[in-house]
């Protein structure tokens, strides 16, 4: 017995004791297994339009509810008998022929001044699925809605009537006729006319599958189980399940794409789990295919600690494929083309750090075009602009465009820069090193020449931070020299918003086009209001280049299903009293409130204030674990690391440290001109954005002497408390 998850199942389950719950799980798994098993006590519910809906015995009070066809299953939701006979007595499980399969609850049961929509809000999944916004008899013409007994005034109200909205348009629907209206949903005129003719029961089965698997995730249903799959699914912890996708996502996993396509959204919008959930989907179509067996999935990332992450949660979803998917960094993936075909690349940082240094020495002397920015500055353009673009000679880059730049470069200082990357070369040369844009750069090249792509496909996270070249090195990988078809094999995952390396890039210049395959996630799941809304006060005065297109940070377009409380602000403290106070916090939370220590996340700007939290906090007894080394797996370890490594991760309580004035964002240096300027401080607004999303539940702030001013100008945001421990420098 194969089975698929209504929403409300997973909300039943989170409802119940845990031992109730394992209850339920154990008895599904039997039913998947035997469905016949004595013990389960499988019953078909009688009673006027109940068809299809049964239940299975949990324990001598819990019961579950299906709705079950042949051999597959849709699980509905599981709790004490009463209740689960109370929703089915008043619910009707439909298969139309216009719109999504689902549960069409009746409910005339009213408790005291309750209404219907706050009874129906009860038993809706966590995160409602969209209308499907075709009128649920769209199939019958008024004429024939006429000859099956309904008048004007019904037919005009049935006309609006979708899958959600039924019983608000027509609130006042006798059960006769709902019945009869749910009994028309599920058939044509003609058969209306012929009494419904009895079909073959093997094409009704079918019919009925075809129905969950096609139009299912539009009502909020999971795809289809095996009982392998679901046994693997019960295994992990509740709150770790992962198939439960909006139907906006379901829709972007299982859509087939003519050409390169983009999944965009704010934070907490589950671009991610799209990717993975992708994966997984490609992956298990393509099993046990020559093309599969050749060429796997390509999943990468700008980041270098996030696939290791990815790749665990990937291995959590039911349907994934094992081995099918090749989760790696972008920097890794070019490091290994390289030494399969021969080239010894050699990188140390410390030294290309040094030679750059020396170059910019040499050539950029005071009086010169590039002597008022700094060596950073400097460094991003050769390292993002020059050589993450692939650019090849001066003559090209005095006519690019430098997207993500603030600060024109003329012709003068394009050409000093074109001399100090020079420069930067042959001081690596002489050293016998290269620098990662070197490796990519070799990586592509090598690409280029391979007659049949090494990947099947590609996803790739967070692509707001992959350079040019990174990006044409997996175009290359999935092409080959023999194809040029990048139907269904690129996806991009990202939002600009949350960028945290400098530079850009715009499609047009990736030679890629998404037009009619780009989608934006506009509802956030992860964030309470109160953090999203406090995120976005914090850190509104910056800009957002979305591939060449700005806008400001506040016109970002998301909305949040729940509400929560205010984040708190805590100053003034010194760096060693802040890390004193999140270790009592963290201390309060895992005992009085049963946190786990895996779920805190304590993030800082720098690795200096890092190396200090690991430090104080294990001082204080608390297991820790920096972020650059963890892989994803659970762990009762406080999770400690830079905002930059927080990237793609969320924790339920977050702690950032020293967000004080004069630290970060870090002020304008003498001699720094405004455009430089401008552009570092709209980089850290982006990376204080990520760090604040992080939170799932609840954010923490703390300063040393004074908030800085994106703080302050969001202070109606913020829980202000003021220890009584003043702050030491």
């Amino acid at each position: 017995m194969d089975v698929a998850l209504d929403g409300r199942y997973r909300a039943s389950l989170k409802n119940l004791e845990a031992a109730d719950a394992q209850r339920v799980e154990r008895a599904v798994e039997k039913y998947t297994e035997c469905p016949n098993t004595p013990s389960l006590n499988l019953e078909l519910l009688s009673g006027s339009g109940r068809k299809r809906l049964w239940s299975i015995r949990a324990s001598e009070k819990l019961r579950i509810l299906l709705a079950r066809q042949g051999s597959t299953s849709v699980l509905i939701c599981a709790g004490h008998h009463d209740e689960v006979y109370e929703l089915a007595n008043r619910s009707r499980f439909v298969v139309p022929q216009v719109g999504s399969p689902r549960l069409f609850d009746r409910n005339p049961v009213h408790n005291g001044s309750e209404s219907r929509s706050a009874r129906r809000e009860e038993v809706m999944p966590t995160r409602r699925p969209v209308s499907d916004e075709r009128s649920i008899l769209e199939h019958w013409e008024s004429s024939e809605l006429a000859e099956s007994g309904f008048d004007d005034r019904q037919i005009r109200m049935l006309r609006e009537a979708t899958a959600e909205n039924l019983l608000e348009v027509w609130p006042d629907i006798d059960d006769a006729t709902f019945d009869l209206v749910v009994e028309l949903i599920e058939m044509d005129p003609h058969e209306w006319r012929q009494g419904r003719r009895v079909e073959d029961e093997t094409r009704v089965d079918e019919r009925f599958r075809r129905a969950i698997v096609e139009r299912g995730a539009l009502a909020g249903l999971s795809s289809v189980l095996t009982p392998d799959e679901f046994r693997r699914l019960v295994e992990s912890p509740i709150e770790d399940w992962m198939i439960f996708l909006h139907p906006d996502q379901r829709a972007l996993v299982d859509r087939r794409f003519n050409g390169p396509a983009r999944v965009s959204g704010s934070a907490g919008t589950g671009k991610t789990v799209v990717a993975l959930h992708r994966a997984a989907a490609s992956a298990k179509r393509l099993t046990g295919s020559a093309v599969h067996d050749a060429a796997p999935i390509l999943f990468t990332t700008y980041i270098r600690t996030l696939p290791p992450v990815l790749e665990h949660l990937y291995s959590r979803i039911p349907t994934s494929v094992p081995g099918a998917v090749d989760f790696i960094n972008i920097d890794k993936l070019a490091r290994r083309i390289c030494q399969e075909a021969g080239q010894r690349k050699k990188i140390d940082i410390g030294k290309a750090d040094a030679a750059f240094r020396k170059a910019r020495h040499q050539i950029v002397r005071p009086g010169t075009p590039l002597h008022r920015h700094s060596i950073t500055y400097l460094q991003e353009e050769v390292k993002y602009v020059i050589k993450g673009r692939g650019i090849s000679s001066l003559e090209e880059y005095l006519t690019i465009q430098r997207s993500g730049r603030r600060v024109p470069f003329s012709p003068s200082m394009r050409k000093q820069a074109w001399c100090l990357r020079e420069t930067y070369d042959q001081l690596l040369a002489k050293s016998g090193i290269v620098d990662f844009e070197d490796v990519v750069q070799s990586a592509l090249e090598t690409a280029r020449r391979e007659t049949a792509p090494r990947y099947r496909a590609a996803i790739i996270d967070e692509s707001q931070d992959l350079t040019l070249a990174g990006l044409q090195l997996v175009i290359a990988l999935t092409q080959g020299t023999e194809t040029r078809d990048l139907r269904d094999r690129l996806l991009l995952v990202g939002d600009a918003g949350q960028k945290i390396y400098p530079g850009g890039f715009t499609l047009a210049q990736a030679g890629i086009d998404v037009t009619g395959n780009s989608s934006v996630l506009r509802l956030n799941y992860r964030n309470p209001r109160s953090v999203i809304d406090t995120a976005t006060a914090c850190t509104r005065s910056g800009a957002v280049n979305d591939l060449g297109n700005e806008y400001p940070r506040a016109d970002a377009d998301a909305t949040t299903i729940r509400d929560g409380e205010k984040p708190i602000l805590l100053g003034p403290l010194s760096v060693t009293r802040q890390i004193e106070l999140v270790a009592e916090h963290i201390g309060r939370f895992c005992g009085a409130w049963g946190m786990a220590l895996g779920d805190v996340g304590v993030l800082a700007p720098k690795n200096q204030i890092v190396g200090e939290a690991l430090r104080g906090l294990a001082g204080s007894g608390l297991a820790c674990q920096n972020l650059k080394d963890w892989d994803g797996r659970p762990s009762d370890s406080v999770k400690v690391g830079t905002f930059h490594r927080a990237k793609g991760l969320e924790f339920k309580v977050v702690f950032l440290l020293d967000m004080g004035e004069s630290v970060f964002p870090e002020p304008r240096r003498p001699g720094q001109s405004e455009n430089e300027f401008a552009e570092l401080k709209e980089l850290q607004l982006s990376q204080l954005f990520v760090a604040m999303t992080r939170a799932r539940d609840s954010l923490y702030m703390l300063y040393r002497t004074s908030p800085n001013e994106e703080l302050l100008n969001a202070s109606d945001h913020f829980d202000r408390q003021e220890p009584e421990l003043t702050a030491i420098p």
